[in-house]
């Protein structure tokens, strides 16, 4: 029993030994941390902007008696190390109101027990502090020091020998007040109490008897100290302290101490005053100059927009002008964001920039814009720092900015000589339409400034461009106070004096893009990868509608691609089996445009073509990302010439409010064996129309030739047949065929013109003639043609395409010609082709004459033309074929290099029953002997054969 009594008095006994000294350390129940500031009648000031006649707070701490009554008490759980108090936002000391004491001065301590506590002129003094210690009440100067680097002012006061310190500085990341930190309270000495006072105007006279040596050292707590005479000073009295200039609510205060036994192990507490009052009293009257630099117009900009808030310094008695709060500023129309700034360009994260946090802000020197330069009277030279593009914000997964906008652009300001940070965020919005930007800064800190500069950079890859036409040019802006009165509107008026790079400045921008175009190799007939290009000049107007017409014979290839189909093309989403290509778009103003490269697709019909292209293009500009840009195309095949020509839909002028100016585009169709060059060795030309974004139109051409026509081959292998048996009332047939032993697209030349004459023998018919379809109504529709007028069919196969061209031929009359023409309609996967042939037919002779004069340049593997027997027949007849002589046909082919071959071709007659005549053979006589043997040995080898 005694032993485990025993045991819990000991277990007892450790806990109260190892139960931490600073366990009771804290703040007095009772006016354990109070704050009064006063005007010149003594009274709470509450004034808002108004410089107090004096600013109090004092801390009371747990007190443990320690000896006899008359000594004074120590604090519970530890000497006071450190204390912090936070004042609230807007309530500012200005150090440069008062002159500075030199550190090395204040530091000498010297003389006595005590010291000396009067190191420093009575100028420089700005407060005093009553500290009730273990040792006594002792009442001292306080300093105004001139800092140590990383410091925006120092305060400090000598107590028992020691160098207390009153080290300020700003809460970057939260509301931007400014807390107070004392450190270097003695040890030895116990603080109980202590209060601290600072003058809103140091050098006022009714200071003078708590001056320096006038002050009295000691005295009882919470009596305020005077001596009997003054120590007058002859600085100006200026305001040093300067209360809120907002309105709203209490004013709260948050103090912090710790112990020298637990050293940064604070305890807190808080008290509040009276809020302020009579905002309505205070001035607010800012000014804003813009500046591009240079004044040019239509060019890359740097642009310099300074805001300024005129202070109040000479005024004691006066208000301090009323903070700015919120800032919107609109840049002139025709001011718009430079898409050839992304090339290199990054974005600062929000976790770079750390904007609730104290730390300097780390944002990436690729994401700087700009500088900025804030001219404020609480510091004695400016403070300096940079503009950063902000990372996007509005794209899932792809970073963030405060707004979650597309643009936002941050102030970051890590001052090293005052050790002060400022991280600022403001939100870009370009209007959707225009471009213009509109800048806006809100909740800034409740702190003055004279002037703020924000400089964004020139040069090529300027972030701004400027207006494209000399004038003025108007920035309009909105500034509220924090005082809650009505907004400031003060505008700036800049003026652009020159065109580009000091040109003389025009009435309107011209257009005049050039075209260059061709392709890598320049064999004819072979495959080749295709470039077009188009560029204008930085000051012109910006291309939109694009209009391309291809040489003939400059075609590609269907066979191997697949069309992409809709929605897809629309979406952008084609696959790669429809990938014919790239293209390049050059975006923005300067020497360095902004390159993006996305992929083109082939399509199926669009727009009334029977085919279509899908540009896609990612918009990725830097770190931006703005969706991907989908522009369509429609390919028409000229029916006569199979030359196509493309028509793009208009180019977007603007995404998300940037404006892109498109200066180059440049498409590049590099799918293997699609392109192939012409078998004409002619020179020809790639024809362009381009049009601008403000409706003016240009054309222009880029020439166009291959070369090497002699290396091709052309060896067509021509066959005609008819059949041989005809009648007057269905007349006669005519089947044609014509083929290349060559099957590879590029060995051969094409076929350019063909010209036949048939023989006597097969007469044109009349009847059939007089039937033709008329040219308009074949124009229209050749479905709306009379039967009559349809004589035959076609077939063509040839590898540019998937599936063979066939469709009816018929006669078509044109109002001045003689003849009818002999139109072959071919149709397929899409297409349409018409094949003309002249007719003639010579009065004398009769014979008829068709000459095919314009094939396009397109290769064919088999070609085949049947003109039937029938009601409407092509053909008559006067004779049946069959008994006909040799029925012969002049043929002339002309290839597209220009070779000739000429040669008579010979029609085959087909349905005709050959009947042998038969012959009575006389009987033999058998033969005998030697002949009769010879017979029988020549009749057994037969046999064994």
């Amino acid at each position: 029993m005694r032993k485990h009594l025993a045991a819990v008095v000991v277990t007892v006994a450790a806990l109260a030994m190892a139960a931490p000294a600073w366990a009771g350390f804290g703040f007095a129940e009772e006016h354990g941390f109070e704050v009064s500031v006063i005007n010149q009648n003594g009274l709470p000031d509450t004034q808002a902007g108004s410089h107090p006649f004096a600013y109090s707070t004092t801390l009371g701490l747990k007190e443990v008696p320690f000896g006899p009554k008359s000594e004074p008490p120590y604090s519970e759980g530890g000497d006071t190390r450190d204390v912090e108090v936070e004042l609230p936002p807007g309530m500012v000391g200005d150090p440069g109101a008062v002159p500075a004491c030199p550190i090395a001065e204040f530091s000498h301590v010297s003389g006595g027990l005590f010291g000396d506590s009067h190191p420093c002129p009575d100028d420089t003094q700005v407060g005093v502090t009553q500290l009730r210690l273990s040792g006594g009440t002792y009442n001292e100067p306080v300093y105004n020091l001139a800092p140590n680097n990383g410091a925006p002012a120092e305060f400090g006061f000598i107590v028992v020998a020691s160098p207390v310190v009153l080290v300020p500085r700003v809460r970057t990341g939260g509301d931007y007040g400014v807390s107070v930190k004392f450190s270097g309270l003695p040890e030895a000495y116990s603080l109980t109490k202590g209060r601290l006072t600072l003058w809103g105007v140091p050098a006022d006279p009714r200071h003078n008897k708590q001056r320096g040596a006038c002050l009295p050292g000691q005295g009882p707590f919470g009596e305020e100290a005077e001596g009997s005479s003054e120590c007058p000073v002859s600085t100006e009295p200026l305001p040093f302290l300067t209360m809120p200039t907002s309105c709203s609510g209490p004013l709260s205060f948050r103090a912090r101490v710790d112990s020298w036994d637990a050293p940064g192990r604070f305890v807190e507490d808080s008290t509040s005053i009276p809020g302020m009052t009579g905002c309505d009293e205070l001035g607010f009257a800012p000014d804003v100059v813009v500046q591009p630099e240079p004044a040019e117009a239509a060019s890359p900009t740097g642009l310099s927009v300074s805001i300024d808030v005129p202070q109040t310094y000479d005024s004691a008695t006066g208000l301090a002008t009323a903070n700015l709060k919120d800032t919107t500023v609109t840049l002139p129309a025709g001011v718009a964001l430079n898409p050839s700034a992304a090339d290199g360009l990054a974005g600062c994260s929000e976790a770079q920039l750390g904007l609730h946090e104290a730390a300097p802000a780390r944002c990436p020197n690729a994401s700087k814009v700009g500088s900025v330069e804030i001219t404020t009277p609480l510091l004695t030279h400016p403070l300096k720092g940079g503009v950063y593009l902000a990372q996007q914000g509005n794209l899932p997964g792809n970073g963030s900015n405060p707004f979650g906008s597309l643009l936002a652009i941050y102030i970051a300001i890590e001052d090293p000589v005052s050790g002060v940070v400022v991280k600022l965020a403001g939100e870009v919005k370009p209007d959707p339409v225009t471009g213009q930007i509109v800048t806006t800064f809100s909740n800034n800190p409740q702190v003055p400034f004279d002037s703020l500069k924000l400089s964004f950079f020139g040069g090529p890859r300027a972030a701004l461009v400027s207006p494209p036409y000399c004038g003025p040019y108007v920035t309009t802006t909105q500034m509220t106070p924090w005082s809650g009165g009505a907004s400031a509107t003060p505008s700036a008026t800049f003026q652009i004096t020159s065109g580009p790079q000091g040109s003389s400045c025009l009435v309107s921008q011209p257009f005049s893009p050039q075209l260059t175009a061709g392709t890598t190799s320049n064999q004819a007939g072979g495959y080749s990868p295709f470039s077009l290009t188009f560029f204008r000049s930085d000051a012109e107007q910006s291309l939109s509608r694009i209009q391309v017409k291809t040489p003939p014979g400059l075609l590609g290839a269907l066979a191997h691609v697949a069309l992409c189909g809709e929605p897809q093309a629309a979406q952008g989403s084609c696959g790669s089996e429809s990938e014919i290509g790239h293209v390049t778009v050059g975006v923005g103003a300067g020497s360095n445009p902004f390159y993006v490269t996305g992929k083109v697709f082939l399509t199926g019909s669009y727009n009334g073509a029977p085919y279509g292209l899908s540009f896609v293009v990612p918009a990725v500009a830097g770190p931006l990302n703005l969706g991907t840009v989908v522009v369509r195309g429609a390919v028409s095949v000229d029916p006569h010439t199979a030359v196509l020509t493309v028509t793009s839909e208009p180019l977007p002028q603007i995404l998300q409010g940037i404006p892109l100016r498109v200066r180059a585009v440049n498409v590049f169709l590099d799918r293997k064996e699609f392109i192939f060059n012409p078998t004409s060795c002619e020179p020809f030309q790639v024809d362009a129309t381009m049009s601008s974004s403000l409706g003016a139109s240009t054309s222009d051409t880029s020439h166009f030739q291959v070369t090497n026509c002699a290396a091709l081959s052309f060896k067509p292998q021509f066959k005609v047949y008819t059949n041989g048996h005809t009648s007057r009332s269905k007349g006669a047939s005519l089947h044609v065929k014509l083929s290349f032993p060559e099957a590879a697209i590029g060995s051969r030349s094409n076929v350019a013109k063909v010209k036949v004459d048939l023989p006597k023998q097969l007469p044109s018919r009349l009847t059939t003639l007089q039937k033709a379809c008329p040219a308009a109504t074949f124009e229209a529709d050749p479905a709306n043609c009379s039967s009559a007028s349809r004589v035959g069919f076609a077939e063509a196969v040839t590898p540019v395409m998937p599936v063979p061209l066939s469709g009816p031929a018929y006669f078509v009359s044109h109002g001045g010609a003689a003849f009818p023409d002999l139109v072959v309609v071919l149709e397929g996967y899409g297409v349409r082709v018409d094949l003309v042939g002249t007719t003639f037919i010579n009065e004398r002779t009769n014979i008829t004459s068709s000459t095919f004069s314009t094939i396009p340049d397109v290769p064919v593997r088999r070609f085949q033309l049947y003109l039937p027997q029938g009601q409407n027949s092509a053909l008559g007849a006067n004779a049946n074929l069959c008994n006909a002589k040799a029925l012969n046909m002049p043929t002339a082919f002309v290839a597209q290099d220009g070779t000739q071959i000429h040669a008579t071709t010979h029609i085959a007659v087909t349905g005709c029953k050959t009947t042998a005549a038969r012959r009575r053979t006389p009987q033999k006589q058998k033969p005998k002997g030697k002949t009769a043997r010879r017979a029988a040995h020549t009749a057994r080898k037969g046999s064994s054969r």
